[in-house]
């Protein structure tokens, strides 16, 4: 675990790296073994074409559009992207849920390791399929259903598309919430041109909730 991952992790159960003891540390290093050792990562990914008509991203060959200014603004440059689905499977679901009914401070640090976790995840598949890249081709940064002005209700088209159920057992619930809780899907565009990578509050629809903008931080992403 480096030192950016234990400040993350930190950071996703309100503690600034300087406000953390010995202890709390301790509790943070072992949590995030854990979750090495229980966690079964899959991803799956798909490059498609797209094109825009207004905040309109169609992607194309499927029924998949979304309604998106965030979005139509994220992929104006792309001609096309690719939609990928990351978990870290049941167990690590599991060990969340014990830890809950036993201890609400170790559940919170074993769920802030999983967060840190299924991002680095994320970030190697992200690595792989930059690989593909050719030249004059550059990714924009990785965009989420609930991120911005993107619809959580997207992600259900995303998953038929990507097949997850049946390819790596991540299903949605009726409220599309993905199950196992600790998954994620993104799109990632391929721009003609070198794009912002960075995550920022203004475009996150989190802004008016956060936690972290009421005590003046931010998530860092």
């Amino acid at each position: 675990m480096t030192h950016i991952m234990l400040k993350d992790a930190l950071r996703y159960i309100g503690m600034p790296m300087e406000q953390a003891n010995k202890e709390i540390i301790r509790k943070v290093e072992e949590a995030y073994e854990l979750i090495e050792h229980i966690a079964k990562p899959k991803a799956i990914s798909h490059k498609l074409n797209i094109s825009l008509n207004g905040d309109e991203v169609i992607f194309e060959n499927t029924a998949l559009k979304v309604e998106s200014s965030d979005l139509a603004r994220l992929l104006r440059n792309a001609k096309s992207c690719y939609i990928m689905a990351v978990t870290l499977g049941q167990e690590v679901d599991r060990q969340i849920g014990i830890k809950q009914r036993l201890d609400m401070l170790d559940a919170m640090i074993l769920d802030s390791c999983a967060s840190v976790f299924i991002d680095k995840v994320c970030d190697e598949h992200e690595q792989e399929l930059m690989k593909s890249l050719k030249e004059g081709e550059f990714f924009t940064m990785r965009f989420s259903p609930g991120y911005g002005n993107v619809p959580l209700k997207a992600q259900r088209p995303f998953l038929n598309v990507l097949q997850t159920e049946k390819k790596i057992g991540l299903t949605l619930t009726r409220t599309n919430m993905l199950v196992p809780t600790k998954s994620i899907t993104a799109i990632v565009g391929i721009s003609n041109q070198k794009e912002k990578r960075q995550k920022s509050c203004g475009t996150c629809n989190l802004v008016k909730t956060c936690s972290y903008r009421k005590r003046g931080d931010s998530c860092g992403l």
